[in-house]
Formats: C-alpha cells, sequence, structure tokens
C-alpha cells in the first residue's frame, strides 16, 4: 500500500495544448510529448513543435527537438503545433 501511495504522490498534471494530462515520470521527452498531444500514428511529412513554459527552475521554458527530454513540473505547461509538409 505505501508503494502504491509513493507512486499517486509522484504523479504530475501537465497541460498538453491546453488538454490537463497525468504523467508519472520525472522527465518527458519530445517523442512523448508529442503522442500525447497528437495520439499516433504519424505521417512521415507531418513535422512537429514543442515548446513548453512554468517549467523547474533554471530551466523553466524552452523549446524540445526530438532526442531531447526535459524535466518535468506539476502544471508545466506544453504547446506542441503539427505542420505538414506535403
Amino acid at each position: 500500500m505505501q508503494k502504491e501511495n509513493e507512486q499517486c504522490a509522484r504523479r504530475f498534471h501537465i497541460i498538453v495544448n491546453a488538454q490537463p494530462k497525468p504523467w508519472d515520470d520525472e522527465t518527458i521527452n519530445y517523442s512523448q510529448v508529442v503522442d500525447l498531444a497528437f495520439p499516433p500514428p504519424h505521417k512521415e511529412t507531418e513535422i512537429f513543435t514543442v515548446q513548453y513554459s512554468c517549467g523547474p527552475k533554471g530551466n523553466s521554458q524552452g523549446t524540445l527537438v526530438d532526442g531531447q527530454r526535459v524535466k518535468v513540473r506539476n502544471r508545466m505547461v506544453f504547446d506542441v503545433t503539427r505542420t505538414d509538409k506535403s
């Protein structure tokens, strides 16, 4: 029971494209944010831009690119835009 309570205590609530999303890990990467905003499958011609704000001290805002990850803070905001280069 204690382990279950510890997991609940670590759950973050992040905002992705104005929608609240639960998140259980201390970090999140580019692909994970994209999948939360636009669930797969994705077309090869789609390009995603990920910006974040309200992050932890020292890294409160910025842009994520493929392969990057960022430490998560409760109520952190992610804005994901999709462009189709077809």
